[in-house]
């Protein structure tokens, strides 16, 4: 679910101030930056695709992984 994710994105930043480790926390907003972008284009898992709407395409998990993956890797390089 979304808020996993977020929750996920945001502990990693916070380890990352923990250990004075500004990678991570940019690492840390570049992921919660591409599941929101990600997201935004349409790709979505079904959980925010019945929140959009009935008509609204879903991808499994493991697609919306592939497609957050695709995407992150996008914006790294």
């Amino acid at each position: 679910p979304a808020p996993t994710r977020l929750a996920w994105t945001r502990a990693v930043a916070h380890r990352g101030k923990l250990e004075g480790n500004q990678e991570l926390i940019d690492f840390a907003h570049a992921l919660e930056q591409t599941c929101v972008e990600t997201v935004e284009k349409g790709e979505m898992t079904k959980d925010l695709a019945v929140l959009v709407g009935g008509e609204q395409k879903f991808l499994t998990t493991s697609q919306f992984l592939e497609a957050i993956n695709k995407n992150l890797q996008s914006k790294l390089n």
